[in-house]
């Protein structure tokens, strides 16, 4: 079985133009202290998310997307789970 690919690994091999999509460390860590626990109160900003760990999401997504789940959690891996900023980083790879 193959291993999968690290987060390190994928933006080793990304191109320069490409890794300008990186996200900021600091707003993710803001992000993470602002989410509520009950997940059942998504906010606006929770929709315009990717969540790879609800199965339906990613169900979801893909299909919106058209792309395979290893693209998609590929994507998020390198640009975060912000759904347009992911939207822009497969067009700009297709």
């Amino acid at each position: 079985m193959e291993r999968p690919i690290t987060r390190l690994q994928l933006i080793q091999e990304l191109s320069a133009e490409e890794r300008r999509w990186q996200p900021d460390p600091a707003d993710w860590l803001k992000e993470q202290d602002n989410m509520a626990d009950d997940k059942t109160n998504v906010s606006v900003q929770g929709r315009g998310r990717i969540n790879l760990n609800e199965a339906r999401e990613v169900k979801d997504w893909t299909h919106a997307l058209g792309v395979s789940e290893q693209e998609l959690r590929n994507a998020v891996a390198v640009v975060g789970d912000q759904a347009e900023r992911v939207r822009e980083f497969l067009t700009r790879r297709s």
